[in-house]
């Protein structure tokens, strides 16, 4: 006999899995895996190498948001956003072997899906650091590595180049907020914002900013 408790026990392990991994809950679009416009028309580009600081470009807030909204739609109750620390970035780019970062999916033993900060070099890979920055604190890179191989969804990771935290920091040095979204060929999106300084007159909030244009894992994968 199934009991209540039982059912409220399983609708909370469903509840739980389905907010692991962005792409769980909606049909993945295989015909349009690259993320923008602007990313699909540089990676088809045989030789173009998408691991530069170039990389990334700003979107229209309004375009910004209906993602956003696609994703919140998809996933009800899921997380919706993730903070990282500005101390934490401005080390990866301060890196002179760095040509941007790659925030890569990661699900730790709880099965809370994170966000993870990496540096990237111009040849596409990883820059080892012994910590790795998360929203709940620092963990060693051994264990970011483990919680990136326990992500099951098909996007793997976006890469933004050093160019994308130069505008996004503009107006100060601020924490990056990323937003899980969905454009509008139902692929997984991360968009970056950062708090914007107050309008001339104090009161009026500065128009809100977000950066987009990824390269996206698959099909560009750091190594």
């Amino acid at each position: 006999m199934i009991t209540r408790f039982t059912r409220l026990i399983t609708i909370g392990i469903i509840a739980m899995a389905a907010c692991t991994d962005q792409e769980m809950n909606v049909k993945e679009n295989e015909s349009s895996k690259v993320n923008t416009d602007v990313a699909n028309a540089r990676t088809a580009t045989p030789d173009y190498n998408p691991f530069n600081k170039t990389t990334g470009a700003p979107i229209e807030e309004n375009k910004a948001q209906q993602w956003i909204d696609n994703y919140k739609t998809a996933n009800p109750g899921c997380e919706r956003n993730y903070l990282i620390k500005s101390g934490a970035i401005k080390t990866i780019i301060q890196n002179k072997k760095s040509v941007g970062i790659s925030l890569f999916y990661g699900v730790d033993s709880y099965r809370k899906i994170h966000i993870l900060p990496i540096g990237i070099d111009e040849k596409g890979k990883q820059i080892q650091s012994k910590y790795i920055s998360t929203q709940r604190g620092d963990i060693p890179w051994k264990t970011a590595q483990q919680w990136i191989s326990n992500y099951t969804g098909t996007t793997r990771s976006h890469f933004f180049g050093l160019n994308t935290f130069s505008r996004l920091w503009e107006n100060g040095v601020t924490d990056i907020s990323i937003s899980f979204a969905r454009d509008d060929n139902n692929n997984a999106q991360l968009l970056l914002s950062s708090k914007t300084a107050a309008g001339a007159n104090g009161k009026v909030a500065a128009k809100k900013d977000y950066e987009d244009a990824s390269a996206a894992c698959p099909p560009a994968c750091p190594k």
